[in-house]
């Protein structure tokens, strides 16, 4: 990210003082002009009411006594304002019988007024009330007076209504400079203030803190000047403070040496390499244990920075040299890598290289940096069982689910030994498919394994560490006490330090990535001997819970946890009595065309358990197509919408197609056709007005059976559409000679189609054949409005998504169907 400039108090703070300031003062100013608006046409609007109070009273006298004179006398004296721009008298027809301009009279008002309408005009009689309006567009008050209806019918030529509009536009505009002109008086006058504040502020605050920053600069050198005038209580202690730092600090610099000394004989005693990089020389220092991670003696390696670059991996150096750069210039908290060096032996290892800055120079710029290597290959290489190389995963070099299985079994028999808890981490690493996807499996690889490095460098002592999955690690610890909440305790911390330990930032290919993690623990003392599945399905029911907000992302297996969820075989028997419980409901997503006229609505079933809450219909339905609820599911469906077009028909309203999905299990059933029709003819209601989604994998099995179904369903009038076009589930040849009337295009082309050229060409490759076939294409799950903009550049027809509309509910998309509203496409 770009770095703000460093801009001085001197300037800053007046700067901002006024900025402030001069906000406030518009923002009064904006808000007395709106208000002075409404005064203005309140006021206004009240005159004019009061006036047509007396006109109507005019208006029937002298109607009543046929004195017409007295009545175009008093319309000509309104028309000596020359605010008035319309003041007519209209009969029902919206004649002008009066008029202040004399051209006007006996003509249709709707033709020579151009604010007038005749509906207000209608209403307003019908009413028997007046209407004013205040049109800031035109800048003018419009009113219509409707007269007594005693007076409408007093004379052959019947006068029902006055109109008028009067311009408040020169009113206004004077009101508005008197206020424009206030306003630059009182900013002119605080801007003297505030111009002697700022100066006064400078001189007692700002002036001695520049000075105070200044002798901080040269804390550390014997120029260090404090004798600095300070006018208040804070900047005295600072001035006093800095005094004693000055002191402190060269008490500290002998303590600095010697903890140096003490703090290499701890990292040397911990087995890692220390190496210390002066920048400014380009001097390396490297321990002997540096040098024997490598092999060498500590008499054959030179201090040199080239002893060290000259032996990364050529594939490595790249990166590694500009993650060192990134730190260096402050662009990351940390240096951290994991890569290869060149073992004396020729081969290469793979080490933990950590590192931090630990001097600056007078400028700041960094000027020295130690850290540590530490040989993770070792790690890894003492988890592994028997030397079997079938136990390890070939990526991360991690033992995998078979070998974890039988380390579970042996955990279980250690812990009734010792008498102490053991604890299974199972880690899911929360946005890694979409690093995956955005990189490429080659660098997502790579990022596996820096997380398998330090995985196995931190914790290898503390347990066993296992991958069983992309996204998926297992940490297996044992001696965590004898008493339980003990035990839950240090498994919270040490599932803590992994999350902290994982969520710390990777640098791949010049990118900063950040991953998060989320862990499911189990506790257990052997007593009960589990199977490892069931050891693991009590994890991956925790790692459920971990990714709930409010568990911070740790979350320990309790029985509970099981029941609160509902198991998949469970699904089944509820499912059997969810429709006759009235738990079962439809939902309707549109799909529009390019100018957001409505085309189609598709059918969404919820299912919403008085128990479990919503279950997703990914979850439901895979569970009925296992069993026979599948067909009552569909067929309810069916009738449901059934019910909502028999609705709509009542209305006169234009019905839209209505769609449903079937499943390939159900299409393929022998009376599948006998039935749906049986149900649509005793609705009453025309087969054409329906529209069945199908899936590709109907041609999986059959498929000649396939397609005489899907004609015979044709020739009764329904509609066929296929979903998930382009998926790769059927061969292309089998759906020559099928008129779809709509292919919904596979979501996985949506995936990266707003960051990839290459995704945006195979959708309109994928288009242009469909409408080569004569199948027109709705894009459906659009999300965004780049999205919605691409496919509309790749000629779709049709297109749904929460973009458009999110799925409504039954009296919703009965409003949307009945006001024939146009939905919002193309921004």
């Amino acid at each position: 990210m770009p770095r703000l400039p460093n801009l001085s108090l001197t300037i800053l703070v007046p700067v901002c003082i006024f900025i402030l300031y001069l906000g406030l003062v518009c923002g009064q100013y904006f808000y007395e002009h709106a208000e002075l608006k409404d005064q203005l046409a309140s006021t206004q609007s009240e005159q004019i009411q009061k006036d047509l109070f007396r006109m109507r009273h005019v208006v029937e006298s002298s109607l009543l006594m046929q004195d017409f004179e007295r009545l175009e006398q008093e319309v000509a004296l309104v028309s000596t304002d020359q605010n008035m721009m319309v003041y007519v008298i209209l009969d029902s027809a919206s004649e002008i019988q009066f008029a202040n301009h004399i051209i006007w009279r006996e003509s249709n008002a709707t033709n020579v007024l151009e604010g007038y309408s005749a509906d207000l005009h209608g209403s307003v009689i019908a009413n028997n009330k007046p209407y004013f309006k205040v049109n800031f567009d035109r800048l003018s008050i419009q009113a219509y007076y409707p007269l007594n209806a005693s007076s409408r019918y007093s004379y052959s030529n019947s006068v029902d209504l006055i109109y008028l509009e009067y311009d408040i536009a020169n009113t206004l505009s004077e009101s508005v400079d008197r206020l424009l002109k206030r306003f630059i008086e009182i900013w002119g006058i605080g801007a003297l203030f505030l111009s002697l504040f700022c100066f006064m502020l400078h001189y007692l605050l700002i002036r001695p803190l520049i000075q105070l920053s200044q002798a901080a600069k040269n804390l550390d050198s014997p120029d260090f000047n404090t004798d600095i005038m300070c006018a208040s209580t804070e900047l005295v202690n600072l001035r006093d403070y800095l005094n004693q730092v000055n002191g402190r600090l060269s008490r500290s610099k002998k303590r600095l040496n010697d903890a140096e000394q003490r703090w290499l004989f701890a990292v040397e005693g911990a087995r890692n390499g220390i190496w210390d990089w002066c920048i400014s020389t380009g001097d390396v220092f490297v321990s002997d244990r540096w040098k024997d991670i490598l092999g060498y003696q500590p008499y054959e390696l030179d201090n040199d920075y080239s002893v060290w670059e000259s032996r990364l991996h050529l594939s490595d150096k790249l990166q590694v040299l500009n993650t060192l750069q990134n730190y260096i210039s402050n662009q990351h908290e940390y240096y951290e890598s994991v890569h290869r060096l060149r073992h004396k032996d020729g081969r290469y290892i793979w080490i933990l290289d950590r590192g931090k800055i630990v001097e600056w120079d007078e400028l700041g710029r960094p000027s020295r940096i130690i850290g540590t290597i530490t040989d993770v290959s070792g790690d890894v290489k003492s988890q592994r069982v028997a030397n079997d190389k079938q136990g390890h995963n070939g990526l991360t070099d991690l033992i995998n689910r078979d070998v974890l299985a039988d380390q579970l079994y042996d955990s279980q028999v250690l812990s009734r030994k010792t008498g102490q808890f053991s604890a299974l981490l199972m880690i899911n690493l929360d946005n890694f498919k979409l690093i995956n996807d955005a990189l490429g499996r080659q660098l997502g690889d790579r990022l596996l394994m820096q997380i398998a490095a330090r995985l196995s460098a931190t914790f290898s002592s503390t347990g066993l560490v296992a991958r069983l999955g992309a996204d998926e690690f297992v940490i297996l610890a044992k001696n965590f006490g004898n008493e339980i909440d003990q035990a839950n305790k240090r498994a919270l911390a040490l599932a803590s330090e992994v999350r902290q330990l994982i969520g710390r930032s990777y640098t791949i290919s010049e990118q900063n990535l950040s991953i998060s993690a989320r862990i499911g623990l189990v506790i257990f003392d052997g007593i009960e001997s589990l199977e490892p599945q069931v050891l693991l399905a009590r994890a991956d029911s925790a790692l459920e819970q971990a990714k709930d907000s409010r568990s911070n992302g740790c979350a320990i297996y309790r029985p509970e946890f099981e029941q609160n969820q509902v198991q998949p075989f469970k699904l089944q028997n509820e499912l059997k009595v969810a429709i006759h419980n009235q738990q079962m409901s439809l939902v309707y997503q549109p799909v529009v065309d390019r100018a957001g006229q409505l085309n189609s609505v598709e059918a969404l079933m919820r299912w919403y358990h008085p128990q479990y809450g919503y279950i997703s219909p990914r979850k439901f339905i895979a569970a009925a197509e296992l069993s026979d609820c599948i067909f009552e599911l569909e067929l309810w469906a069916l009738d449901k919408v059934c019910e909502l077009i028999q609705l709509l028909q009542q209305t006169n309203a234009t019905i839209p197609l209505m769609s449903l999905n079937i499943s390939s299990r159900h299409f393929h059933q022998d009376h599948f056709v006998n039935v749906i029709i049986s149900r649509i003819n005793a609705a009453q209601i025309s087969p054409k007005l329906l529209q069945f989604e199908l899936t590709e994998d109907i041609f999986v099995v059959n498929a000649k059976v396939a397609k005489n179904k899907i004609s015979e369903l044709q020739r009764y009038g329904i509609n066929i559409a296929m979903d998930n076009f382009g998926g790769g589930s059927c061969a292309v040849h089998q759906l020559q000679g099928i008129g779809f009337s709509q292919v919904k295009l596979a979501a996985i082309y949506l995936e990266d189609i707003e960051y990839n050229p290459e995704s945006f060409n195979i959708v309109s490759a994928v288009v242009e054949f469909a409408t080569k076939l004569n199948f027109p294409v709705v894009a459906k799950q659009v999300e965004n409005k780049q999205q919605l903009n691409l496919l509309t550049q790749a000629k779709c027809t049709w297109f749904q998504g929460y973009i458009i509309s999110r799925p409504l509910d039954h009296d919703d998309i009965i409003q949307l169907i009945n006001t024939k509203l146009s939905l919002s496409v193309v921004p």
